[in-house]
């Protein structure tokens, strides 16, 4: 009798999450997948950007290219305010992406001979991403499957495309690409999880055109995936006004955008 019970009672529990992650998913699918994306691990998004995110509940994605900050403290044993802003990040659900070691770009774009694209090799590019890995596992041990970021937007080295060897080696899951203010991702069939389409937000962006964007993504029934940089400061800077009241816009109407990780949204998409 006791065993009928337990038995009975323990499918109900399984029946009950199941159909609460099925219900889950199925609301999200009737929604405009939202993105917010950053790059470079600038100081203005752990000072400016985390915290506004924080007092709302948004997650988002920060894609790191070293560690800003991370030399040794000026207190002997005391933790860089970086490195500790980052694993707290992570701890509060916020996801960190590889970025690369030293964020090699174009020469046409201003980068020094040392760290431009032109004189990568794929050799290259696939250690110093293993290596960003590794000190992103530092930060956030969780998580066992990175995504990536091109930094500038580039995928090629010596004209050939260094992304799926460095998906096949194992070194990172989806990868974000860059666009503009049209790439509204709906043909989710055809969609190349290895260069996703993104909004490079610039500098002077208004409220009005974020969330036009956005409105773009929900009318479609799409995924729209914003790519920042700064929050207030630094460089691509949005005003903190304008960022704070975005978020405010987009935490204001859960039945219309699905906000999320890059990774989670991916992994939705794909599935």
């Amino acid at each position: 009798m006791h065993l009928k019970l337990l038995t009975g009672l323990l499918l109900a529990s399984f029946l009950s999450l199941s159909t609460s992650a099925q219900t889950k998913k199925t609301n999200n699918a009737h929604k405009a997948i939202i993105c917010l994306t950053y790059d470079d691990g600038l100081e203005s998004q752990l000072t400016t950007g985390i915290p506004q995110l924080d007092s709302l509940g948004l997650k988002a994605t920060f894609f790191l290219n070293a560690i800003q900050g991370s030399s040794p403290s000026d207190v002997i044993g005391q933790t860089p305010e970086a490195v500790l802003g980052w694993t707290n990040a992570a701890k509060h659900g916020h996801e960190l992406g590889n970025h690369t070691l030293f964020h090699p770009c174009p020469k046409n774009l201003g980068w020094d001979s040392t760290v431009s694209i032109e004189n990568y090799t794929i050799d290259r590019i696939l250690k110093e991403i293993s290596t960003q890995n590794a000190l992103l596992t530092l930060l956030d041990p969780k998580r066992k499957k990175r995504s990536f970021a091109f930094p500038c937007n580039n995928n090629l080295i010596q004209g050939h495309d260094y992304v799926k060897l460095v998906h096949d080696k194992g070194l990172i899951r989806f990868a974000r690409g860059g666009g503009d203010s049209n790439s509204v991702i709906t043909d989710f069939k055809h969609l190349d999880p290895l260069n996703v389409p993104s909004w490079h937000v610039w500098t002077g962006t208004t409220l009005d055109q974020l969330i036009s964007f956005a409105e773009k993504v929900k009318k479609s029934h799409g995924m729209g995936v914003y790519q920042f940089h700064g929050v207030g400061s630094q460089i691509f800077k949005i005003s903190s006004e304008t960022h704070r009241t975005f978020l405010e816009y987009l935490k204001a109407h859960p039945e219309e955008y699905w906000v999320t990780t890059f990774s989670e949204a991916m992994q939705f998409v794909t599935k």
